[in-house]
């Protein structure tokens, strides 16, 4: 599904210079899946990481309000030919309250970025999250936001008030197209039903083999949203996706890539050096057999993620030191293989937290 010309183009100001993509890099960029690259906790790399990674030919750059690396993405950006950038940025919670004030925090975003229009905004999580840019400190600590849940009545009474600003930083040219992330289907009915029949262009959430949506998946496709998957790449991997993974002498973020991209999912992912072109161009060569679809379907537990990732993901399968899988699954991302041992021992094994560490 392309996204049209004359959509994009009415909301780009006239006479500007900056570095968004065209309209034709738009619908080529979401035009059918493809790998994207991820930001989140990517501090002192980032803006090397980002340059390369768009040197290296990928196209859509994922980041947010509350990821606290803006300016490093805008800085990587400005360091290569980032005109074919597709970029993603996320306003954090439902952005209610006065429109100026909701305007102010993605100029505020823009302005770090280097760019006077993103491709995509999204809603980053359906809570409550509001605050002024005049504010010396508005970032907040995922514990502090974690008690800002928001019931299902608060989300109701506010999810008009925060699409029609949505909406409106769409009319004002801020952002080409608008969405949600971590959005799931009472959300995006509870939208429509309050917006007339409105719905978002995309929709990222948590997806991996052990996490699949194929159920929200199909009925998003179904409605023609749009799907990103964030951290699809779990560690350590499920049975399923070794055997796959040595069935066709790959390595096993390649099979779960690969497996998103048939699904017709965006998967976004964070790596270094060679691991970038590969993770890129692998995935869309690598075609799965119904066989290994049956075997990646069958690891299947259905357990979310989302905003439980920042206080325990799985317990610690190693205590006493770096597993030596883990090592080497750290290094195949590109991490140095001293960094990704201290990581790991600093992160009392926990892999997933010792690959942010490394990465930042």
């Amino acid at each position: 599904i392309f996204v049209q010309a004359s959509r994009v183009s009415q909301h780009i100001p006239q006479g500007s210079s900056y570095r968004a993509a065209s309209c034709k890099t738009v619908a080529f960029a979401m035009d059918e899946p493809r790998v994207g690259f991820g930001t989140m906790q990517l501090k002192e790399s980032c803006e090397q990481t980002v340059a390369e990674a768009i040197s290296q030919g990928v196209r859509i750059i994922d980041t947010g309000e509350h990821y606290d690396n803006l300016s490093l993405v805008g800085a990587g950006l400005a360091k290569c030919e980032a005109q074919n950038a597709f970029i993603v940025t996320k306003l954090s919670g439902l952005p209610i309250g006065p429109y100026d004030v909701v305007k102010a925090r993605m100029q505020d975003m823009l302005g770090k970025l280097g760019v006077k229009q993103v491709q995509l905004c999204l809603i980053h999580w359906p809570g409550i999250c509001s605050w002024d840019v005049t504010d010396a400190s508005p970032l907040e600590t995922p514990e502090s936001f974690a008690d800002k849940a928001t019931s299902w009545e608060d989300f109701k009474s506010h999810i008009a008030e925060a699409w029609a600003n949505m909406s409106k930083l769409k009319e004002d040219g801020l952002a080409a197209e608008i969405g949600t992330s971590n959005f799931y289907r009472h959300h995006i009915e509870e939208l429509a039903i309050q917006c007339g029949a409105a719905q978002p262009f995309a929709n990222e959430i948590y997806i991996d083999a052990t996490n699949q949506e194929q159920e929200f998946v199909s009925y998003m496709h179904n409605k023609g949203i749009k799907v990103l998957a964030y951290r699809p790449v779990r560690y350590p991997s499920p049975e399923a996706i070794e055997t796959v993974a040595k069935r066709h002498s790959v390595p096993k973020q390649i099979v779960v890539l690969a497996w998103l991209v048939q699904r017709g999912i965006f998967p976004l992912v964070k790596c270094r050096g060679t691991h970038i072109k590969e993770n890129l161009e692998a995935p869309l060569a690598l075609k799965l057999t119904s066989e290994d679809l049956a075997e990646i379907t069958g690891a299947e537990v259905g357990i979310r993620r989302g905003s439980e990732w920042f206080a325990k993901i799985w317990s610690c399968h190693n205590e006493t030191g770096p597993n030596e899988e883990d090592v080497a699954q750290l290094v195949m991302l590109g991490v140095d293989e001293d960094k990704a041992r201290e990581a790991l021992i600093t992160c009392n094994g926990n892999i997933d937290l010792a690959m942010d560490m490394a990465f930042s």
